[in-house]
């Protein structure tokens, strides 16, 4: 910080040139750790400073064991010097369970001191190389430092990018985003990869934020040049150019209240989030009707509990909560009723924390949307969500859910597209996911078969399942349950199904399907609305009415999408199915 005016702390001057603390001119003795401690509080302009906001600026994010002795004893002194009573401080005060506030901080033209908001630290992880080539390691390389150092000169006081020397020490390295987040001190990583199909080059990158490993960027770019130092030049400018303005606009957010007390809070956060994400990107319908393990969500679960144990009042533990809660009952693994109040009262609890927390905003709508049935709110929420942060593709995505079953098709598509634009890796699948979803089977089809059948997410698989099937092509249907089941390494299933498949054909493994739900039934929960899909299947409608009555009496999650659901797709004029739509409130 840098100021020719002296600060003034109640009767305490401040000389931060000087590096001094005086009272009535007299020099006030303070050790160097405590003085720098409380020119970071000065610097802060009145603002919360987190115990986490300390280690990372005193120690550059490094927690040594007596980290925590080493800040009450700071504390203590820096009340000392300035004269405070510890019982009753007037100036610095202690805020239970979030840190520390400085009051009462003006400078000698009695103006109050304002913050300047510190520099984002972003990482450039050297890019991956996808294409098989390993001619490329060195363009991927330079592609990295290129993008590095042009980061660094668009906006040097906003954006702080750690050399390309350390960077390169993680290359190939087995360290998670939070590792690196916490040995470095950095609030980003830009992370990318490199593929080639015959002459063509795709670049992949995406900008990670270290609190919750949510991409809040990503691009996919074509050089057009073709040599190699000037397509290292074409995108690296590229990059620069557009996540620049985004790390920016990230350093006028970065607000202690994503940072718990305790670093093993956040810790177990992330790991919980890694369970999360891995288990709840599928087509919840299909995971449900096949029973995929839900040990993803259990794990997750555990992580979400630990975090809320080491620090009570860390917000997104209770996102992390509220997610868990809600996506189990929507992939049928419990009751609404035995998740939904949960999810409700989880993430009204992150928001009395932080009614900022986008993500907290999102776990909301999710409850509106698939329990509430109230599109209104569940809207307003994902709005709020989105307002929040514009490049959280998990609210696209979700919202793009919504405006289908309200018939906004062209609103719903393109939010579906910015999640998959903006997070290429973690969302593939989602346009296709949406296509299905608003009746586009031919289309997907023949994209599908148009790129050939490649290595891609299980989701792809999942869905095409569905618009195989709905278009009668039975065998083509079948294989890409296989593929899809295989994909999340359920292959004692898989080869049941593809048994039973050659066995009898399509209608016996249908039958099959129905035994099935029959058979878990008798052991455990199965929601009644994939008795009424499987009975859809089997065109047999009393039945199906039967069971989506039952549906209805538990409202169950998946029926806020009955209007975009396939399997029902034939039902739709008559009058009885128009009745259960209505009482959903379509």
């Amino acid at each position: 910080m840098k100021t020719h005016e002296p600060i003034t702390i109640g009767n305490v001057e401040l000389d931060i040139e000087r590096y001094e603390l005086r009272r009535a001119g007299q020099h006030i003795r303070l050790e160097r750790l405590p003085m720098e401690l409380l020119i970071f509080m000065v610097s802060r302009g009145g603002e919360l400073v987190t115990r986490a906001d300390i280690v990372r600026t005193l120690w550059r994010g490094n927690a040594f064991r007596d980290t925590d002795n080493s800040i009450n004893t700071a504390i203590r002194k820096i009340r000392i010097a300035l004269g405070e009573n510890p019982d009753d401080p007037k100036y610095l005060l202690t805020i239970k369970g979030k840190g520390y506030r400085l009051d009462g901080v003006r400078t000698s033209s009695a103006e109050p001191l304002t913050a300047a908001p510190a520099a984002v630290r972003v990482l450039v992880l050297p890019f991956e190389n996808k294409s098989g080539d390993p001619t490329q390691d060195s363009f991927c390389d330079a592609l990295a430092d290129e993008t590095s150092a042009n980061i660094g000169v668009l906006h040097p006081e906003q954006i702080y990018v750690i050399a390309r020397t350390t960077a390169a020490r993680y290359r190939r390295s087995n360290k998670s985003i939070a590792e690196m987040a916490h040995e470095l001190a950095v609030d980003y990583v830009l992370e990318g990869s490199i593929t080639r199909e015959g002459g063509r080059v795709r670049i992949l990158a995406q900008l990670i934020r270290c609190t919750d490993q949510a991409q809040i960027w990503g691009r996919a770019y074509e050089p057009v040049a073709q040599g190699a130092l000037d397509s290292q030049k074409e995108v690296g400018t590229a990059l620069a150019r557009e996540v620049s303005p985004t790390l920016a606009e990230q350093q006028q957010h970065m607000l202690a209240r994503r940072f718990p007390i305790d670093p093993a809070a956040h810790d177990a956060y992330l790991r919980g989030r890694y369970y999360w994400t891995r288990r709840v990107h599928f087509h919840a319908g299909f995971a449900a009707h096949h029973a995929l393990s839900g040990e993803d969500f259990t794990r997750a679960l555990g992580y979400f509990e630990t975090a809320i144990e080491r620090d009570p009042t860390y917000a997104l533990g209770y996102v992390g909560l509220s997610n868990i809660y809600g996506s189990t009952a929507t992939h049928g693994l419990f009751a609404p009723s035995q998740g939904y109040p949960k999810a409700r009262e989880t993430a009204l609890r992150a928001l009395e924390l932080d009614p900022d927390l986008p993500e907290a905003h999102q776990a909301l709508a999710g409850v509106h949307y698939f329990y509430d049935w109230d599109w209104r709110r569940a809207e307003e929420e994902f709005l709020e969500a989105l307002r929040l942060n514009p490049n959280h593709a998990e609210t696209s995505r979700l919202y793009a859910r919504l405006l289908l079953v309200l018939g906004r098709e062209a609103e719903g598509h393109a939010q579906f597209e910015r999640a998959e634009r903006f997070d290429p890796l973690g969302f593939e699948g989602s346009r296709i996911f949406g296509m299905v979803q608003s009746g586009r089977y031919q289309e997907v089809i023949r994209e599908f078969l148009a790129d050939g059948n490649g290595n891609r997410s299980s989701l792809i698989y999942q869905v095409l399942s569905i618009a195989f099937e709905v278009q009668g092509m039975h065998k083509e249907a079948v294989e890409a349950t296989l593929d899809a089941l295989t994909r999340c390494n359920e292959f004692a299933r898989a080869e049941m199904i593809r048994t039973v498949w050659e066995a009898g054909g399509y209608d016996t493994l249908l039958q099959w399907f129905l035994q099935d739900l029959l058979a878990r039934r008798q052991r455990g929960y199965v929601s009644p609305l994939l008795f009424a899909e499987i009975y859809a299947r089997l065109g047999r409608q009393d039945e199906m009415f039967h069971w989506l009555d039952a549906a209805l009496a538990e409202r169950s999650s998946r029926l806020c999408e009955l209007r975009t659901n396939a399997w029902f797709d034939r039902y739709r004029s008559t009058g009885r199915f128009r009745n259960v739509e209505k009482r959903i409130g379509y």
